[in-house]
């Protein structure tokens, strides 16, 4: 299956939100599809994603917010020259646990000015296709996360701190959002999901009668 173009697809919600369970879910789908696609998550392994991995773990306070945030923006444009633009520009539909709205949502709740950070980030990293930004309240995240995956909140998973994401997250107007109610049946979720996207697949989908073949090639007429 090709597309006319890559989709960059992302997944955006606090902790315990179910955005993880759904991204594996809808990478699944799509490749048995056949179409060409990419999972991915921030933070990510990189030298600055171990280190906010660190963070999380028992260091954050030591960290000024800002430094913080730049721990971020290193990693992401690693991550944008290494892997999302270059899947992009193979056409491949490229799927993210996590991007820039994050960064917006969670350095937002720490003081940082949301739109500085959205300018910043759109100045390298390419703007989504379409975010699917999940709903969900912190308790009942933080309960998913305790009893679910058997595992104590880290430094960014506490509810007063939350509860601030979560209002960042909710002033977010960008008309490539579809929000998400995070509480309803992982199915019914998926479900979902997948009718937004196959119709925005489809409208980029290259079909067989699109292409004209010259040996060995095949060119879009």
């Amino acid at each position: 299956m090709t597309l006319k173009r890559g989709l960059l697809v992302v997944f955006e919600g606090i902790d315990g939100s179910g955005k993880t369970t759904q991204t594996k879910l809808l990478f699944g789908r799509l490749k048995k599809r056949g179409f060409d696609v990419v999972l991915s998550k921030e933070p990510t392994d990189s030298k600055y994603g171990k280190k906010i991995q660190k963070l999380a773990q028992g260091e954050r306070a030591s960290v000024k917010p800002m430094d913080e945030y730049h721990l971020f923006i290193n990693d992401r444009r690693i991550h944008v020259k290494n892997l999302i633009k270059p899947a992009l520009k193979q056409k491949k539909i490229v799927i993210l646990d996590r991007y820039y709205l994050s960064t917006i949502a969670y350095q937002g709740a720490l003081g940082l000015d949301p739109e500085k950070i959205k300018a910043e980030n759109e100045s390298f990293a390419p703007i989504p296709d379409i975010v699917f930004l999940f709903n969900i309240h912190p308790r009942v995240g933080l309960r998913r996360i305790q009893k679910g995956r058997n595992e104590k909140p880290n430094l960014f998973e506490q509810e007063e701190y939350l509860t601030r994401v979560n209002q960042v997250f909710g002033s977010l107007k960008e008309n490539y959002i579809v929000p998400v109610n995070g509480i309803e049946k992982i199915e019914d979720i998926h479900n979902t999901i997948v009718k937004v996207i196959d119709d925005i697949v489809d409208h980029y989908l290259i079909t067989t009668e699109q292409y004209t073949h010259f040996g060995n090639r095949a060119e879009v007429v």
